[in-house]
């Protein structure tokens, strides 16, 4: 009698173990799960699960779309919704996430090949707009991934193939676990998650603390082992990261020589698959190196297995591989090295893809705005209430034009023409930096689209080419008059209902893009801009200020400003779209704030760089005398090195205070170039500096800006450097010039200093040949051709 109560007593301890461990796994388990049934009346509690469903009318709340299949055996009916529309072909359930953070999402599709209204369709799910499975209508199953959040939301979508996406349910769970430790950018979608001890019921929450869906195995052949809960419990409190639930760990299937897994049912073609087994050696008694076996996968050995010999009783290992339409999975054992057969508690199969790109954050965002500001004034429009999801891909929203920038999906068309748009075009409009074109034409609109107004408050960011917007201009725009004599902004007139604007502006950390009529502008600002006219108006080009107030442009102010125009030019030569090339680099053309802020402008003559298959060829030299690059005018090929030459003239007016061009001076010195340059090479660089700043320059900081223009303005463009070396170089002589009271402290100490000395000799090396390059400041030879 005794023995049979132990029994009991002993029965009942490991029922409260289990129980506990149950417990901790699922306490907090349903924080952050989101569960959604579509098409539900209202939301409700699920008894087996004890989980909270809410219907998914707050992203459909239309319920014509719902369909309702009996449950059997059941007075209950399953719901689902089918999405039918001509004009949309994506629908998305938006999902709350936090950013780096992991997720379970999951989507269950019932069969709907008993509904007779219903025609054959087949679809495309996407975790963001990375395709993970494609569904058929007559398909019962369930789909589900797990992600890396990327952003505050994690859009869910099915994307129509043929005729109408149907869906069940939306399952979102927060996991923390490892599964995407090694490649955090991917998605790795399930295939198969097995206990393989159980061959009774799925498991599940609250016995997954993640929610997952673990299904029993089908090999009825193998020995199934029970562990022990005490084992199972150890192994919970050493927090391993990659752990199936206690139920899984509890049984094991086992076999003295060999386990055998094989699935028939993977996708057509080579894929990569990930493999997660999890292992426990159930029996106390069994020491390291008593049950060692070898992992095959399709017939390729992976692996040899000692669990315990990794000290801990668990063991999970990950394998990738790739297969064609099946794998199996085949453990041996070792039979001269093993007393035991293999064991297996349970493994997942999952295939691993590579994570699309989405569309910029900012895009998204302010796409989202629009579509809301439109269907406050026209709710019935089915188009614009068919945008969901991502508004560029895999495909554009209709009416929407994308396209790459600088390996993002970016807008730069929208068409709102003939949609019967009433009240005010959405203002949000023209925060997108990229859009080109606004098409809201044919609309039969009384009020004003007053998108754009003389004076509003622009955060800077990017360079932007022309805007084109097909329809009548808001009269206060095409009234408003920009007129100055100072060179930097005017406005004409092209025809009674287009405008173009130019505005001269500068490049650097920020830009600014002023969306009004059509312009092309790029602009630097360390602020907020509001009413931008008389802000501009404030400027002065480098030259006339130089002539105005010759003595408020000191040595470290002309390094700035020169600083400040090469960093414009880099943006323009390294603009992700497209390198742009000014043509007309001129100091008359660098203008000057109220800070002394440098702006590059007048963009008339600017055109791309020519790309793999063009000619290269320029039709029409531009540029002005003085500043044109010879190379450019004799051979008409245009490249970016021409306004590197450009730009060492005016580092040479900036250093010397004389014009590029002066035909009243003597012969030889009519060009400032041809002039300059032979008293570099002698070292004679203080007959060329300014009278104006002699005596206030450090001389290191000097030589380094003689140099720089001296590459520059070299006859043949292949030994020009490029401007980032450039503003590399210039930005090395700001720091000695602005550090020079300590620069000169350390020399005193060494008996001297030369901050007025600019001597610096200069050797020219003999010619070397031709597969030599020369010295920057040797006389080079012509670059053979090709």
């Amino acid at each position: 009698m005794m023995e049979v109560v132990n029994c009991w007593n002993i029965r009942l301890v490991n029922c409260v173990i289990i129980c506990l461990v149950l417990y901790i796994q699922s306490a907090f388990a349903q924080e952050g799960f989101l569960s959604i049934q579509c098409c539900a009346v209202a939301n409700f509690t699920e008894r087996r699960t004890n989980l909270s469903w809410i219907s998914d009318g707050t992203w459909f709340p239309e319920n014509q779309s719902c369909i309702s299949r009996p449950v059997y055996k059941s007075a209950h009916y399953e719901r689902a919704r089918s999405f039918s529309s001509d004009i949309g072909h994506k629908w998305c359930y938006s999902l709350p996430t936090r950013k780096d953070h992991d997720y379970l999402v999951r989507g269950t599709f019932l069969s709907v090949k008993q509904e007779k209204t219903l025609p054959h369709s087949s679809f495309v799910v996407l975790i963001g707009v990375t395709p993970i499975a494609t569904v058929k209508s007559s398909d019962e199953l369930k789909v589900e991934g797990i992600f890396r959040a990327t952003r505050s939301y994690t859009n869910f979508c099915l994307l129509k193939k043929k005729g109408n996406p149907c869906i069940s349910k939306v399952e979102l769970r927060p996991i923390n676990s490892d599964y995407l430790k090694r490649e955090p950018s991917e998605i790795l979608k399930l295939v198969h998650r097995v206990d393989a001890g159980n061959k009774v019921a799925e498991i599940r929450y609250p016995y997954d603390q993640y929610d997952r869906i673990w299904r029993p195995a089908s090999n009825l052949e193998s020995q199934v082992t029970r562990t022990q809960p005490s084992i199972i419990k150890q192994v919970f409190a050493r927090k391993h990261s990659l752990l199936p639930p206690a139920f899984v760990l509890r049984t094991a299937l086992t076999h003295p020589e060999r386990l055998d897994f094989l699935h028939e049912d993977l996708d057509t073609g080579y894929y990569t698959y990930s493999l997660f087994l999890y292992f426990l050696e159930p029996n106390d008694s069994v020491q390291a190196g008593e049950r060692v076996f070898y992992i095959y996968i399709n017939n390729e050995k992976r692996l040899k297995v000692d669990i315990l010999a990794s000290g801990s009783r668990y063991l999970d290992v990950v394998l990738n591989f790739r297969a064609n339409r099946f794998v199996n999975l085949t453990m041996i054992k070792a039979s001269k090295l093993s007393q035991l057969g293999p064991i297996c508690n349970g493994y997942e199969i999952l295939k691993t893809l590579p994570r699309v790109k989405e569309t910029a954050i900012e895009e998204v965002d302010i796409m989202a705005n629009v579509k809301k500001e439109l269907l406050q004034q026209n709710k019935n429009n089915e188009i614009w209430k068919s945008w969901s999801g991502d508004p560029c891909l895999p495909l554009p929203w209709p009416g929407l034009t994308c396209d790459r920038v600088n390996g993002t999906s970016v807008i730069t068309q929208i068409d709102l023409s003939s949609g019967g748009l009433s009240g005010p075009s959405p203002p949000s409009i023209q925060k997108l930096m990229h859009l080109r074109k606004l098409n809201i034409s044919n609309n039969g609109s009384s009020g004003t689209n007053s998108l754009f107004t003389s004076s509003f408050t622009y955060s800077p960011r990017y360079l932007s080419s022309s805007i084109h917007i097909s329809n009548k201009l808001s009269r206060s725009i095409k009234e408003y008059n920009i007129t100055t004599d100072k060179g930097m902004a005017d406005v004409k007139q092209n025809s009674s209902s287009t405008h173009k604007l130019v505005i001269g502006a500068a490049v650097g950390t920020a830009l600014l893009v002023i969306l009004a009529i059509v312009f092309s502008v790029v602009c630097l600002f360390k602020r907020r801009v509001t009413a931008w006219p008389k802000f501009l108006m404030r400027n002065y080009s480098i030259t006339r200020r130089a002539a105005a107030k010759r003595k408020i442009l000191d040595w470290p102010a002309r390094l700035s400003i020169a600083l400040g125009a090469a960093r414009g030019l880099l943006y323009l030569h390294t603009f992700s779209e497209r390198c742009l090339i000014h043509r007309d680099v001129k100091s008359s053309n660098i203008l000057l704030d109220q800070s002394m802020c440098a702006k590059v402008a007048d963009f008339g003559f600017s055109k791309y760089a020519s790309q793999e298959g063009d000619s290269g060829t320029s039709l029409e030299v531009r540029g002005t005398a003085g500043y044109l690059d010879p190379e450019y005018y004799s051979t008409q090929r245009l490249s970016a090195k021409s306004d590197v030459f450009s730009f060492g003239v005016v580092l040479l007016e900036i250093l010397t205070g004389r014009e590029p061009l002066n035909i009243n001076k003597p012969r030889n010195e009519w060009s400032l170039v041809e002039w300059a340059k032979p008293l570099i090479r002698s070292s004679r660089v203080e007959e060329i500096v300014d009278p104006a700043i002699k005596g206030g320059y450090h001389g290191e900081a000097l030589w380094r800006v003689v140099e720089v223009a001296l590459a520059c303005t070299e006859t043949y463009s292949t030994y020009r450097p490029c401007m980032a070396d450039i503003v590399r170089e210039l930005e090395d002589a700001l720091i000695i010039e602005n550090n020079a009271s300590e620069y000169l402290k350390s020399l005193d100490s060494f008996g001297g200093s030369n901050r007025f000395s600019i001597e610096r000799s200069i050797v020219l090396p003999p010619i070397k040949s031709q597969t030599e390059p020369s010295s920057l400041l040797s006389i080079p030879t012509p670059p053979q051709p090709r």
